[in-house]
């Protein structure tokens, strides 16, 4: 069915207007069905794991999962996220070591004051979460250490 929608011909055009604008409302009554196709249309299950950019695991995030979205008193987590450039994040409190690191290597980092909501959402209090230029996470690090920042980028060879 996907495929007729892009399809060209007379039973494709049908299909595209007449069927699917009653098909589609009338499935999505059902909440299995609805979940599918946001997960679907969103991606939000693709992950990159198995890249040689993805390190790491702390607690239920790993590199090269998608960095879930939180939402603050007054915005999100996402706000950063509009520059695409290499970026961390800390939930918590980040060490004066890693902040100077940060600063000094042009690295963009945010701090999120913790609360207990974001261990539900898969964070680790304190821990380092560097974030590719598309948002992916690269690197999460339980230490949050700036040899396992500066370890990634030489391991790698690459250069912010």
């Amino acid at each position: 069915m996907f495929t007729l929608a892009t399809a060209e011909g007379r039973i494709a055009e049908i299909v595209r207007t007449r069927l699917v604008p009653v098909l589609i409302p009338a499935a999505a009554k059902f909440e299995a069905l609805r979940e599918w196709m946001f997960r679907t249309v969103s991606q939000v299950t693709i992950n990159y794991r198995q890249s040689s950019l993805s390190v790491g695991s702390v607690g239920e995030l790993h590199g090269g999962d998608r960095l879930p979205w939180l939402r603050l008193e007054d915005n999100d987590n996402y706000r950063s996220l509009a520059a695409t450039c290499w970026q961390a994040h800390i939930y918590g409190v980040a060490s004066p070591e890693l902040t100077a690191w940060c600063q000094a290597h042009g690295l963009p980092l945010d701090v999120f004051a913790w609360r207990p909501s974001f261990e539900e959402a898969g964070f680790s209090q304190n821990a380092l979460y560097l974030l590719r230029p598309d948002t992916y996470i690269a690197l999460a690090d339980k230490s949050a250490s700036v040899e396992a920042l500066s370890r990634y980028f030489a391991d790698r060879g690459l250069r912010l």
